[in-house]
């Protein structure tokens, strides 16, 4: 199986990353990639920004964005991909989505005000009238500068604690059910994708999920812990037997995730072949 230079799992500035889109472009072209993908959470600004600048610079750029969904009391990641970038009825959704998920943010940090973690609410205010979305790294992020944390093991820490699932300041945000964002993304002619499912921890709800709609399965991902490399060929094997579309990526968040360098998942050059014919068949 072949190798390529592809990368279809970014973040930057216009979600929860901290690499500038443009900055973005610079570095995926000296990392040495050739295909890219920005699924930003619930923004298309970061992907719109670039777009010709890359196709000038030889880098192809692959319409994409990431949902955070709802699906059996479960906060779900679903990827799309190769959708209508014109289309107007999705972008409009996108949008009241993402305001959506800001104001599950904002919860977040009210939960957290009351727990004795007061941070200055006009960065978030800031993040979401620039039109991008508030997520976790942001959270993270005020707590070092208001001077709560200190380490990467206090992060982790208050991540698990305080605002993973069931954390005593977690609020999960229910406005985008997992059937209706596949839905939406099919309708604006595009590929959903389960994104990480090895980050799930629950392959029973993998199975129901993939069993829900037609959708594709991110199964080469930057997963960390020594058995990285066993749960991409379980996934493999899984989207192997059920004919699913496979795709992946590092999930690059830029100095928020410094041990993830941005191309460095290998992705099969077939993963996209099978993208794009997915999207054309």
């Amino acid at each position: 199986m072949s190798q390529a230079s592809i990368d279809l799992h970014i973040h930057t500035t216009a979600s929860d990353g901290s690499t500038p889109p443009a900055k973005l472009l610079d570095e995926a072209i000296s990392a040495g990639l050739k295909t890219i993908s920005l699924t930003d959470h619930e923004s298309l600004d970061g992907m719109d920004s670039i777009s010709s600048l890359a196709e000038a610079q030889g880098l192809k750029v692959i319409p994409g964005i990431e949902f955070l969904t709802f699906f059996q009391g479960r906060e779900i990641h679903l990827l799309g991909y190769c959708f209508d970038t014109h289309d107007r009825d999705f972008r409009a959704r996108i949008k009241e989505i993402q305001r959506q998920r800001n104001d599950t943010s904002l919860q977040i940090v009210d939960n957290l005000d009351r727990l004795g973690f007061k941070l200055d609410k006009e960065q978030f205010y800031q993040i979401a009238a620039e039109g991008r979305t508030i997520g976790k790294n942001h959270i993270i992020m005020a707590l070092f500068k208001a001077g709560y944390l200190k380490t990467k093991e206090q992060a982790i820490d208050t991540l698990r604690r305080y605002l993973s699932q069931n954390g005593l300041a977690y609020v999960i945000f229910t406005g985008n059910p997992f059937a209706e964002a596949v839905e939406l993304i099919r309708k604006a002619n595009g590929v959903p994708v389960l994104a990480h499912p090895g980050l799930i921890h629950d392959d029973k709800m993998v199975v129901d999920l993939l069993n829900t709609a037609r959708i594709g399965l991110e199964v080469y991902y930057h997963y960390f812990g020594t058995n990285r490399r066993q749960l991409v060929i379980h996934y493999e094997r899984m989207a192997s037997e059920k004919g699913l579309v496979t795709t992946g990526g590092s999930d690059y968040h830029g100095a928020y995730t410094p041990d993830i360098k941005l191309g460095s998942t290998m992705v099969p050059s077939e993963t996209l072949d099978s993208l794009l014919r997915e999207k054309n068949g």
